[in-house]
């Protein structure tokens, strides 16, 4: 792929030619799933620049094809709603810098959580899925703050969102919360979470098929509720937790399981692959950056997302789970 895909100009003279260049099997699913074939991905993206080069509030903007098409896919090809994503995508990442903004591999914040093996990508499922083994209890809260820990999880969203398997066939995420404690849970506050959900549930665009937890502890029902109660009822449909791991791992072929649980995968192996690829990606991920939108014509989206979530907390935080077990 050419330095083009750095340029934020918004109407620039030529856009760079897109090639479908996955299987078969990627291309069925994209037109089952996502209603996405040659004809309607090629209209999308050429309603998608001309409202970019006349939109009166975007500034600078990446406009080429796998940037544009991490909304389209989204959003399954609903061109208005892919506008607004990245409307949104934009204003978030603006309005709140110091969560979303300079996401470099190469800080010490974040070369200790991809040290720890925090994050996993263990591979594709039958169904062409991404599946991400999380062990939340290897953040290391001793050195690490929530705002660090957001950010290694934005930097890391970042870096797969431009993978078009990804895209079409979204993530499976399995989290594994053996040996976290306490400050793991109380050292966010209602506003952390809140931002963190909004991220997740509705800005930053990503497929999130499932969530496979295992062993949460008791004492982390409350935060855990909490923050999913900031979340849609079509998210929270999405999470199963399980008492052990061994009941999560039955969810995921063998094929997908890392060694310590009995399977293939090296994630340590696996750690080195995601930082050489981190700095293959690093200009791309900071060049994001360099993106610009008016962020005082969307302060409406900031105001309507917490009076939703302050209904949703009235509404009590039990249940939130489709099924919870704890230890």
């Amino acid at each position: 792929m050419t330095s083009s895909v750095f340029n934020v100009e918004k109407s620039p003279p030529s856009y760079e030619p897109y090639q479908f260049k996955l299987s078969d099997k990627f291309r069925k699913l994209a037109l089952e799933e996502l209603r996405e074939d040659d004809d309607i991905r090629e209209q999308s993206l050429t309603q998608m620049r001309e409202w970019i080069a006349k939109h009166p509030y975007i500034r600078k903007c990446r406009t080429d094809a796998p940037f544009l098409l991490r909304f389209l896919r989204f959003r399954k090809f609903s061109v208005p709603q892919a506008q607004e994503a990245l409307e949104r995508y934009m204003a978030m990442r603006q309005t709140f810098p110091e969560w979303f903004q300079k996401l470099d591999p190469r800080d010490a914040p974040m070369r200790i959580p991809l040290r720890d093996e925090v994050f996993t990508v263990l591979g594709r499922d039958d169904a062409g899925r991404t599946v991400v083994f999380i062990r939340y209890g290897l953040f290391d809260v001793e050195r690490l703050t929530p705002m660090e820990m957001f950010r290694y999880t934005m930097m890391f969203i970042e870096l797969m969102l431009d993978d078009e398997e990804l895209q079409i066939g979204g993530f499976r995420v399995w989290v594994d919360y053996t040996e976290s404690v306490m400050k793991h849970y109380g050292m966010w506050g209602i506003g952390d979470l809140k931002l963190l959900m909004d991220a997740v549930n509705k800005t930053m665009p990503i497929r999130i098929r499932e969530i496979q937890g295992a062993k949460l502890p008791k004492f982390a029902v409350t935060i855990a509720n909490l923050l999913l109660s900031f979340g849609s009822a079509k998210f929270r449909e999405r999470i199963v937790c399980h008492a052990t791991v061994l009941e999560s791992k039955k969810h995921f072929d063998q094929s997908l399981w890392p060694k310590q649980y009995g399977g293939p995968h090296d994630t340590t192996e696996k750690a080195k692959n995601l930082e050489k690829l981190l700095e293959e990606k690093r200009d791309c991920i900071l060049a994001l950056d360099d993106m610009e939108i008016d962020i005082e014509h969307y302060k409406s989206f900031w105001g309507q997302s917490n009076q939703n979530s302050n209904s949703d907390i009235d509404i009590g935080i039990a249940g939130c789970f489709r099924k919870l077990n704890v230890d």
